[in-house]
């Protein structure tokens, strides 16, 4: 910027104070035109002829360069400073007091011709720390994800071959030269046999779970809602240890079937089922209705229990997610078996409402799924 006149510097000057960054003005052979307060402030410059126009920028840039706490930055600094191109540049520089700095240096042209060159200078300590705590986040979540993946691998494994053992043995005992079974042998066994299905399902899941992938497409068939709520009361009944709440089942024995995966279905009935019987008294009651209605059929899992205070209503189906009075009274839990109900619930194009019951203590899950098992292509009306 040779030959500018006073009004032209005092210009210049007024601009550099009005930025945000700390800034320096060179001209084309790289002496100071022009320093703005932040800059001083910034880097701590005692003000006097070293800031002055005209004064050579290695000046500047020898008192920047003795603030730097590396040095390999102090060199890159220094040669980089002998040379100004036509192309911008970012750096970030560490200085001793534990701050760090980012210099943007930018050619100022008019047209064709090169007028001098602008340092923009700005303290992105907190920045810095910022990105680095989320990289270090970052980095933690991948080794998560990893001893995740590694663990579903090594869980598959082992499971494979007990499991194997038990669908072959359950069905050598289903095989007639076993001998003659018992009406109620013969359901025990094909309960030993669905559920050992089911959970070898679970297990090939695992890896692709744990990896973050899609969840597993249901294997559609014909489901009949009334033998679901039959199987999954029965079953509940033979594992409960001890008294328990009376448990009703209602379900007309017709209406049309489900198109849907009947292990899925079985395990998030399942779910419902178990946490209502887990928050109810022994002395309550447990209820499951199905009723079927225009192109869906709705299934209702009611207690008189500790019921779900009305701001978690939603949270609840969220992984790891306990209400208050669930955790205050001991009750066991992880806080996953009503996430994968809901996850279940979706992949048959169905939705899971919970709410309390009108005038009376507990809570009424209501489960809502269409006759084809198809994704529902947006929320239930």
């Amino acid at each position: 910027m040779h030959g500018a006149s006073q009004e032209q510097l005092s210009f210049a000057a007024a601009v550099l104070d009005a930025l945000p960054q700390a800034a320096l003005l060179l001209d084309r052979d790289l002496r100071v035109v022009r320093v703005n307060r932040r800059l001083t402030t910034l880097l701590r410059l005692p003000e006097g002829p070293g800031l002055s126009p005209g004064t050579p920028r290695r000046q500047l840039v020898g008192r920047l360069a003795e603030l730097l706490d590396r040095p390999e930055e102090r060199q890159r600094l220094l040669e980089e400073s002998e040379t100004h191109g036509p192309v911008t540049r970012t750096t970030d520089y560490h200085l001793r007091d534990g701050r760090t700095l980012r210099r943007r240096r930018a050619p100022v042209t008019e047209g064709d011709r090169l007028l001098g060159h602008l340092w923009l200078i700005e303290d992105v300590t907190r920045r810095r720390e910022a990105e680095d705590d989320l990289y270090g986040q970052v980095r933690k979540l991948a080794a998560l994800a990893d001893e995740r993946a590694a663990f579903a691998g090594r869980t598959l494994h082992e499971l494979r071959t007990p499991l194997a053992t038990v669908l072959s043995f359950a069905e050598l005992l289903l095989e007639p030269a076993g001998g003659p079974l018992s009406q109620e042998q013969t359901s025990y066994v094909d309960a030993i046999r669905r559920n050992a299905l089911r959970m070898r399902t679970v297990a090939e899941n695992l890896p692709r779970a744990a990896a973050g992938g899609p969840a597993a497409e249901p294997r559609l068939g014909e489901v009949h809602v009334h033998e679901l709520i039959e199987r999954v009361v029965l079953e509940a009944l033979q594992r409960a240890d001890g008294p328990g709440p009376y448990v009703a089942a209602e379900c007309p024995p017709g209406g049309p079937p489900l198109v849907a995966d009947a292990g899925m279905l079985t395990g998030a009935l399942e779910e419902l089922l178990a946490n209502a019987l887990r928050f109810t008294a022994e002395d309550g009651r447990v209820e499951i209705v199905g009723r079927p209605a225009a192109g869906h059929w709705t299934i209702e899992v009611r207690d008189d229990g500790i019921g779900v205070p009305l701001e978690y209503q939603e949270e609840i189906f969220t992984p790891f997610v306990r209400a208050p009075n669930a955790r205050r009274g001991g009750f066991p839990g992880t806080g996953l078996g009503l996430a994968g109900a809901l996850d279940t619930v979706r992949l048959h194009g169905g939705t899971i409402r919970v709410r309390d019951r009108e005038g009376m203590p507990g809570a009424v899950f209501t489960v809502r799924l269409p006759l084809t098992g198809r994704r529902a292509p947006g929320p239930d009306a």
